[in-house]
């Protein structure tokens, strides 16, 4: 039971109604009495009937139609319902406006509120109704109270009718009789409207699970451009017949589409009712979400704005379309969700943070941020295409481990950022991808001059794209992506994977290998749906992806013979579509590369070959192979071994691993005859001879 009202928590107009409300009960009583009906005179009464009370009611039964006049203080009391509900202001005008609600709905709430706070009330109730038990209101008496002779009150309490409709009150059959008559229903009245009258704020279930109260245009600067809240500011001024009654705002930063709600809102003055229309369909389906969250926005004098509607089975969205589009009482209607959710009706795309305001977001998301280093909060903005409430946490974490490393100058470093803005954008691709940790630098990679500097290029497009597509204008001169797809073509061993570690590792980023066997499926229409879900998690991860023997994805399309060929070049259209589409960063291997679809192979915008190392990088991969802190002897020849043995990087660096395994079995530093023995093993899985002439003056090393 909600507790007695005081006068500073309860609208004038409420009090007011209640002791209206209370004024009704004590007419009807009077009128009871003065009709001869013996209530409270007996202990038992209602557990019988007498005879005399028999007879009165054969001697006055008649249709409702044929109600007999009212008593001139009975219209009087009428009249002053009328007057209340007409000129209501505060939360009963509100919930009024609702319907709209008239005087036998108002007189209705009122007296389920009164029953609700006074224990008189319900005394008296019980006293009205001939019946200890019965303390709440009844639709016959609803009906007595308030009503007019005729029919037409009952069906205030039908589903559709405002009432019922909009929850305000429910019907409860008697305690036994689960086919209670319409007019011996109890009516109770809705938790939150109950507590909504007496002057709580207060969500309740499910509400407070699922929304809350935001007051709207709390930046109006910093996320959206001057243009776009103008814009979105004028569809709340616009004229009534000509504003859409749904707005549905789509992008794919969630934080950004609250503040476009919020600058509707605005428009309106009104703070923003935010609601996750997912969980709340859960607790209360597509119709009583709907219900919930914009009798609540009235209540509340908000905009609601319901969030995540791309989560929903599109049947549930298109129902909840309708549902917004029929209701009446909420002059507009935010819906937020992603770009690809899709919306039947009036939309405005919220594109994600600009370059500018991601720095910017940066520099007051990190404490002390004047003492970072010049260019780490820009590099880290230009690489991590991050919403605004994963750089506010990116820059607290980063903070912390500063403070983690150094209390006394706790300041983040570029390190610090990269981190923290790389366990922001995660992927969830474990099903269909490997992360892989970069331990490789510039350094360590052996190439000839053209296919490094192509490296380099491939890494300054991406920490410099921010200035050339934003700043700089390019993005409007294209039409698909901006990202950069690089395809790296040699030999097995020939360097391919440890050039996309570095590459990753010198921007920062975190390199997934995408699982080819997880990923091509025989099932038709399955191996789209695997890359579909990559490139749209790798979309808002900032992952490099890594595609090992691309080959097996983007070979040649077939000249259709059966079912099979015709879904194979689908599935190499799709995956050509999609490309084109993805804005982040894609390196592509493979051993084969005249077996790549020549349509596939324009869409590239680097292809970075990998030859088999000569001579003299064959020396400085065998001398690279070796850790400084390694313990070598000095009877190696890298010369020898460079000349003699024509492998590739892989092999050779295989080959030394199994040299220092043998050093260490036998106690000894790595010697050439270690590393020679680690060759031997390398040809013997190549499949090729083990010769005398191959091994020359060391080919006693191989003796047992």
């Amino acid at each position: 039971m909600i507790s007695e009202p005081t006068p500073t928590t309860v609208d004038r107009d409420v009090r007011a109604g209640l002791e209206l409300a209370v004024r009704f009960l004590h007419e009807e009583i009077n009128a009871l009495r003065a009709a001869g009906v013996a209530v409270g005179e007996d202990d038992y009464r209602g557990l019988y009937i007498s005879d005399s009370e028999a007879d009165r009611l054969l001697g006055g039964a008649r249709l409702p139609s044929s109600r007999p006049p009212r008593s001139a203080a009975a219209n009087a009391l009428r009249e002053e319902l009328a007057a209340l509900t007409a000129g209501a202001s505060g939360r009963l005008c509100r919930l009024a406006a609702l319907g709209p609600l008239g005087p036998f709905e108002v007189g209705v709430l009122l007296l389920c509120l009164g029953s609700e706070v006074d224990a008189s009330v319900e005394r008296l109730l019980a006293y009205a109704q001939d019946d200890v038990t019965r303390r709440r209101p009844r639709v016959d008496l609803l009906l007595r109270l308030f009503g007019d002779a005729g029919y037409e009150e009952r069906d205030a309490f039908l589903p559709h009718a405002p009432l019922i409709r909009l929850r305000l009150i429910a019907l409860v059959d008697e305690p036994g009789q689960p086919a209670t008559p319409l007019g011996a229903r109890y009516v109770s009245l809705d938790p939150r409207v109950a507590e909504y009258l007496l002057g709580s704020d207060a969500l309740c279930h499910p509400l407070a699970g699922s929304a809350s109260i935001q007051p709207s245009d709390e930046d109006p600067a910093l996320l959206l451009d001057h243009d776009l809240r103008l814009a979105l500011r004028g569809v709340a001024a616009a004229p009534e017949h000509s504003r859409p009654r749904t707005v549905a705002l789509c992008g794919p930063d969630r934080a950004l589409l609250r503040a476009a709600a919020s600058a509707i809102a605005s428009g309106w003055d009104r703070p923003l009712l935010v609601a996750n229309a997912p969980r709340l369909v859960a607790e209360a389906g597509i119709a009583g979400a709907v219900t919930l969250a914009l009798r609540e926005a009235v209540m509340q004098d908000a905009v609601p704005l319901l969030e995540q509607l791309d989560q929903l089975d599109p049947a549930d969205r298109a129902r909840l379309a309708t549902e917004l589009e029929g209701q009446l009482f909420v002059p507009i209607t935010a819906v937020g969700m992603a770009v690809e959710g899709g919306w039947p009706g009036f939309r405005i795309d919220i594109d994600e943070l600009d370059f500018d305001r991601r720095s910017l977001l940066w520099r007051q998301a990190i404490p002390g941020a004047e003492g970072v280093a010049d260019g780490s909060v820009d590099s880290v903005a230009a690489k991590f295409r991050l919403g605004v409430d994963a750089i506010q946490r990116a820059g607290q974490q980063a903070a912390i481990a500063a403070q983690w490393r150094d209390p006394a100058a706790p300041t983040p470093s570029a390190t610090d950022l990269h981190a923290s803005a790389r366990s922001q954008s995660a992927p969830i691709l474990s099903g269909l991808a490997r992360k892989i940790t970069p331990h490789y630098h510039w350094d360590d990679l052996v190439l000839p001059g053209d296919a490094l500097e192509q490296l380099r290029e491939i890494s300054s497009r991406v920490e410099h794209r921010h200035r050339v597509y934003e700043a700089w204008g390019f993005e409007r001169k294209l039409s698909l992506s901006r990202g950069v797809i690089a395809l790296l073509a040699g030999n097995s061993g020939t360097g391919k994977t440890m050039a996309a570690e570095v590459m990753a590792n010198a921007l920062g980023l975190d390199l997934y290998r995408i699982d080819l066997s997880a990923v091509v499926s025989k099932y038709i229409g399955e191996t789209e749906k695997n890359l579909d879900a990559i490139f749209r998690e790798a979309e808002r991860s900032n992952a490099v992806l890594f595609f090992d023997e691309a080959d097996a994805l983007f070979g040649k399309r077939s000249e259709v013979k059966d079912a099979h060929d015709r879904y194979a070049n689908i599935e190499t259209a799709y995956l050509l579509q999609r490309m084109e589409e993805y804005s982040g960063i894609v390196i592509l291997a493979t051993n084969l590369k005249m077996n790549l679809d020549e349509a596939f192979v324009r869409r590239l915008h680097f292809v970075v070959d990998f030859p088999m190392p000569d001579e003299s990088f064959r020396q400085r991969i065998w001398q690279g192979a070796v850790p400084a802190e390694a313990p070598l002897a000095g009877d190696i020849d890298w010369e020898f071994l460079a000349r003699q043995f024509k492998v590739s990087g892989g092999n050779i660096k295989n080959a030394v691993v199994a040299g220092a395994f043998l050093a260490a079995g036998e106690g000894q530093s790595i010697s050439m005859s270690h590393l020679i023995r680690g060759m031997r093993r390398e040809y013997q899985k190549l499949g090729r001879m083990v010769t005398d002439i191959e091994f020359g003056p060391y080919v006693s090393y191989l003796q047992p």
